[in-house]
């Protein structure tokens, strides 16, 4: 009794706390407001706030005050199906598809708005060590299409939440070298849902249609660390990796027919590496006004070559090939210091996908590579307050979709995507 339920095989691909578009796979890049004015170019090297806890540790140690940062990400995802010939397969035996089309609608715009919250507390102990402690969203994703799309078979609802305490220590090892070590505890939560073609099994294809609901979670561990060294008076360059996560995801799914009765209530499980980066970052202070910052950033998503859901009775078990790619994201800032009081920032970035191709991109995660656009500003309100704003647009190439799943069911389209994203952040040192 295969029920088309393989495609929940994305149990894992739910990722960025949107749809298909905030960053590289189903990464959250948006980690720090004063980042995010600049495009996150150089943030392995900036060190400007507390928010380098997360993407290089080392650079506690240039904060030279307590200093607690609490941050808020507006996140305004789209992603518009247009259909192109999707349909059901040839249930004879003769393969192929029966010419019978897929019947729905585009499901709507499957991008829903969503808020990302980010907490920095650092503390210096003394001239050489700094401490930290990070509380972030580093995965997530929220896309939802109508019941009754022509995707409905592949994806209705796909929900993801990670949430990532991050203590860290830094250390001022020589004059010009700054190291600095964290570990990480992530909690994930996934649901998942689809519908699925009951009335194939009657011969009556698309006839009746059965729901299927996942739902799993799980707490996985790593580690991050980095290095930060002074070249010269204006030139920092650093050096960040972010280890993989393994999560064992366990939790419940469930199959109802159409009439809401419960043919499949089940314990599913499914494993998961969450995958690591490596970051490399110069920052460079052109005068007393303007400094530029850029970087280079590896992610192996190469991890991701399989997902497998294995359930109890077997029902609802399947395995879904991937074969994402690795990747890699460029940027470029630029700060410009206004006054003691206004300080002004603007970046760009390139960020590849790791998805290869139109046949293994998903309903779930239709992303494609992402050009970033984006502008930020700091205020200075007193000696204890900073308020940091940061805006940015997502331009993404119109992806691309050719799945089929393993029962034959094709969808075939093309997604009309794009971000925006808006953050604002209060700054109190102490």
């Amino acid at each position: 009794m295969k029920l088309n339920i393989r495609k929940l095989s994305t149990l894992l691909l739910l990722s960025s706390a949107s749809p298909a578009a905030w960053s590289a796979g189903y990464a959250i890049q948006e980690q720090s407001i004063t980042g995010l004015g600049r495009a996150f170019a150089g943030s392995a090297a900036v060190a400007e706030d507390a928010s380098t806890i997360f993407f290089n540790p080392a650079g506690l140690t240039y904060l030279d005050r307590t200093e607690m940062d609490m941050g808020l990400n507006y996140i305004k995802p789209q992603s518009e199906f247009r259909n192109d010939g999707s349909a059901v397969p040839d249930f004879g035996g003769a393969g192929g598809f029966s010419g019978q089309a897929l019947t729905g609608g585009d499901g709507g715009d499957a991008g829903h708005e969503a808020f990302v919250p980010n907490f920095y507390l650092s503390h210096p102990v003394n001239d050489k060590v700094t401490v930290g402690l990070g509380i972030s969203a580093p995965f997530g994703l929220v896309t939802e299409y109508r019941d009754d799309w022509v995707g409905r078979y592949f994806a209705v609802k796909s929900e993801m939440l990670t949430a990532n305490f991050n203590p860290t220590i830094a250390i001022q090892a020589t004059e010009k070298l700054s190291l600095g070590f964290g570990v990480s505890a992530q909690y994930i939560d996934v649901k998942l849902s689809q519908m699925a073609d009951l009335g194939a099994q009657g011969g009556s294809p698309q006839a009746a249609d059965g729901k299927v609901k996942l739902g799993a979670d799980d707490w996985g561990y790593g580690y991050n660390l980095g290095l930060l060294y002074q070249a010269t008076d204006d030139t920092r360059i650093g050096l960040a990796f972010r280890s993989k996560i393994s999560h064992t995801l366990k939790g419940d799914g469930t199959l109802k027919d159409a009439s809401g009765n419960t043919v499949v209530d089940d314990n599913i499980q499914a494993d998961v590496d969450l995958p690591e980066t490596l970051s490399l970052a110069i920052h460079h202070r052109l005068n007393k006004q303007w400094s530029v910052s850029a970087d280079a950033t590896f992610t192996r998503w190469s991890r991701f070559s399989e997902l497998n859901i294995q359930s109890d009775g077997g029902q609802l078990s399947s395995v879904k090939a991937e074969d994402w790619e690795n990747t890699m994201r460029y940027g470029l800032g630029v700060d410009y210091r206004h006054s003691d009081k206004w300080q002004f920032r603007a970046g760009v970035a390139y960020d590849e996908t790791p998805i290869p191709n139109a046949e293994r991109r998903t309903a779930r995660i239709p992303g494609n590579d992402r050009k970033w656009v984006a502008v930020g500003a700091t205020y200075h309100y007193s000696e204890n307050i900073i308020l940091d704003a940061g805006y940015a647009h997502l331009f993404i190439d119109n992806p691309k979709i050719n799945e089929t799943d393993d029962t034959g069911y094709n969808l075939k389209g093309e997604y009309d995507a794009s971000v925006d994203l808006l953050g604002v952040q209060l700054r109190w040192l102490m």
